[in-house]
C-alpha cells in the first residue's frame, strides 16, 4: 500500500497568519471613498502565502474581486470553490480561451484577435465572456498604445456579442518611487494619460463599468488614483511599497518563516563553516545547523550578512547557505537540539524580517515571499 507524505514531519514551514491578512485588507479599504472596488491581488499564489486560503479569507474580511497573472492560477480558485470574480493580469493564450469561457474568467485583452478567439470559444454558451482592456500608458510591458488602437478594440468588442466590456486599466511604473520627484511627475503622466483615455472611449460612446489603475503604492498615495477599483498586492500582505512609508499606515507581516535546531557544535578557533570555508571561527564558538537552504528559498546571498532570531536573541548567519541546511552563530545563547528558530520574523522591525533581508539584498519583499517553494508547509492560522 502507497502513503501520500505531505510534508508532515518537516521543522521548516511557513506560518500565514490569516488574522494579519484580514487586519491589512480592513485597513487598506479605510483608505477608499464609498464605492470603490478592491481586487485582492493574489498572483504568484498568493505571494507564497497559498492562493486559495488567501483568497478565502481576502473575500470574507471585504475585497471584491481576486487578480492573478496567469489562466491557470484563476482555475485553481475556480476548482477550490472560489465564486467572486477574477481577473487574469496577463495575456490569455489561445488554447485557454475554453478554460475562460467554462470557469467564468475575466481576462485581459489588447486586440482584435484576443476578442475573436475569445467570441469563438463563448460560441453556444449562455452567458458573455467579460474582457477588461489594457492600456500601456507608460509601462512598456502589455496592454495597446494609442487612442486609435484603443477604440479599434472597443469597436471590435461591441461587434462580438458574447464579449461583454466590464473595464479598462493600466498598469503604474513608478508609484512606489512617488516620494522622488521624477516618480511623482511620471507616475501623474501616466495617470494623465489614463484619464485622457477613458475620455476619448466615453465620448466615442462606451460605456465603461470599471476604470482602475492603483497598485499598493498609488492606492496609498491619494484618491484620485482609486477611480472604481484598487488592486492592492504587497500591502495586503503587511509591507509597505517603499520604505519611506512604513508609518503611514498600520500593516502587519502576514508570514513568518521558522524551524529547528538539529545539531549543535562547539567548535574551536580557526574551524571552517560549509562549502568554500566563507566562515572561519575566530575563537570559541557554537554553531547550530538549522534544515532549511536555497532549495526552501533562503537566497545564497544572505550568508554571513543575514540574521534569524532563536530564543529571543537575534544571531548571524555563518558560512554559505546549503541547498538544505545553514548553520548560525548561537555563541552565548542558551539553545538546545530543537529549539526554534524564526528565518522570517513577522516582527517589522526585527533583523530577521523580509523586509531587512529585502534590504541587505537591494530587492524587495515580494521577491523573498515568492521564493518560499512548495516543499516548506503553509499552515493557516487564523
Amino acid at each position: 500500500m502507497l502513503f501520500l507524505v505531505r510534508n508532515v514531519w518537516r521543522q521548516t514551514e511557513a506560518l500565514v497568519h490569516l488574522d494579519r491578512l484580514q487586519h491589512n485588507i480592513r485597513v487598506l479599504k479605510a483608505e477608499l471613498s464609498p464605492g470603490v472596488q478592491m481586487m485582492a491581488t493574489v498572483k504568484a499564489d498568493g505571494y507564497g502565502h497559498g492562493a486559495v486560503e488567501v483568497s478565502k479569507a481576502v473575500l470574507s474580511a471585504g475585497a471584491n474581486q481576486l487578480g492573478v497573472a496567469t489562466v491557470e492560477e484563476a482555475v485553481v480558485l475556480r476548482q477550490s470553490g472560489i465564486e467572486a470574480p477574477i481577473l487574469v493580469y496577463g495575456a490569455m493564450p489561445e488554447q485557454a480561451a475554453s478554460a475562460v469561457v467554462d470557469y467564468d474568467i475575466t481576462v485581459t485583452v489588447a486586440g482584435a484577435k484576443d476578442i475573436q478567439i475569445l467570441a469563438d470559444a463563448a460560441n453556444g454558451h449562455h452567458r458573455p465572456v467579460r474582457v477588461h482592456v489594457k492600456l500601456d500608458t507608460g509601462m512598456g510591458r502589455l496592454g495597446v498604445r494609442s487612442i486609435e488602437e484603443m477604440l479599434n478594440v472597443l469597436s471590435h468588442i461591441s461587434d462580438a456579442s458574447p464579449i461583454e466590456l466590464e473595464g479598462m486599466f493600466t498598469h503604474l511604473s513608478s508609484a512606489d518611487e512617488m516620494h522622488l520627484a521624477d516618480g511623482r511627475v511620471y507616475t501623474e503622466m501616466q495617470r494623465r494619460r489614463f484619464i485622457d483615455w477613458l475620455d476619448a472611449a466615453k465620448h466615442a460612446g462606451y460605456h465603461i463599468p470599471i476604470a482602475h489603475m492603483a497598485n499598493s503604492a498609488a492606492m496609498l498615495w491619494g484618491p484620485e488614483y482609486h477611480f472604481d477599483m484598487v488592486r492592492p498586492g504587497i500591502a495586503m500582505y503587511g509591507y509597505h511599497p517603499a520604505s519611506v512609508w512604513k508609518q503611514a499606515i498600520d500593516l502587519q507581516p502576514v508570514l513568518e518563516l521558522r524551524t529547528g535546531i538539529t545539531r549543535i557544535a562547539r567548535m574551536q578557533a580557526g574551524e571552517a563553516v560549509s562549502y568554500g570555508r566563507t566562515y572561519v571561527t575566530e575563537k570559541e564558538e557554537v554553531i547550530a545547523t538549522i534544515p532549511v537552504g536555497y532549495a526552501d528559498g533562503i537566497p545564497r546571498a544572505l550568508a554571513n550578512r543575514a540574521y534569524v532570531e532563536v530564543n529571543g536573541a537575534v544571531v548571524p548567519i555563518v558560512g554559505t547557505v546549503c541547498m538544505d541546511q545553514l548553520m548560525i552563530n548561537v555563541t552565548g545563547i542558551d539553545v538546545e537540539v530543537g529549539d526554534p528558530v524564526i528565518i522570517y520574523s513577522k516582527r517589522i522591525e526585527s533583523k530577521a524580517s523580509i523586509q531587512h533581508h529585502a534590504d541587505l539584498l537591494a530587492t524587495i519583499p515580494y521577491e523573498l515571499l515568492c521564493r518560499i517553494t512548495s516543499r516548506v508547509p503553509r499552515h493557516y492560522i487564523f
